[in-house]
């Protein structure tokens, strides 16, 4: 019974990340070199998970972290995420930060503090949040050049750096999607 559970909470999981990414067929898209920062519209307010274009991520290795600013542990994640997206973004990495608070000014300041260098969208409804079934702050969920689910962890420790590391590079060294 158990087993049962797991795999069919798997089959879910997998259908959310196919419903972000599109059929198949929409997923034929030219390559792009690495992620262009996009916190924030000209406005200077933070942009909706909703109106991320998941296709354009086809054939990459794509890391969707899902974090807030009063969480302790994304504070220590983001200088490493930022690392990553540097090293191995012309490789095919892609991050995606989705903040979850509530009052836009928090991340926005988070957002000046920490400098990403990578996308970050707004889910202040928690839809997408709820979509991926997000356990805590922060939940990432890594998905290999296929689209396919293929890590998830919830929190950060340093100490498993390296670790996290070599499973990005497993992922990057996937060039068949």
């Amino acid at each position: 019974m158990a087993w049962e559970k797991q795999t069919l909470a798997k089959i879910k999981w997998r259908i959310a990340v196919l419903a972000l990414l599109g059929c198949a067929g929409a997923l034929s898209v030219s390559t792009i070199q690495a992620a262009e920062p996009s916190a924030v519209s000209a406005n200077n307010k933070m942009l909706p998970a909703s109106d991320i274009n998941w296709s354009k991520y086809a054939g990459k290795v794509v890391v969707i972290d899902f974090w807030a600013s009063w969480c302790g542990p994304c504070r220590e994640s983001f200088p490493w995420m930022k690392q990553m997206q540097a090293k191995y973004g012309k490789d095919g990495l892609i991050f995606v930060g989705i903040n979850v608070d509530k009052d836009p000014a928090l991340a926005l300041k988070f957002i000046q503090q920490y400098q990403p260098n990578f996308e970050i969208r707004s889910d202040q409804q928690g839809k997408l949040a709820s979509q991926f079934k997000v356990p805590g702050m922060p939940s990432t969920f890594i998905l290999g050049r296929d689209g396919q689910p293929a890590a998830k962890h919830q929190g950060f420790f340093k100490a498993k750096e390296a670790e996290y590391e070599a499973e990005i590079v497993r992922l990057l060294s996937n060039k068949n999607p």
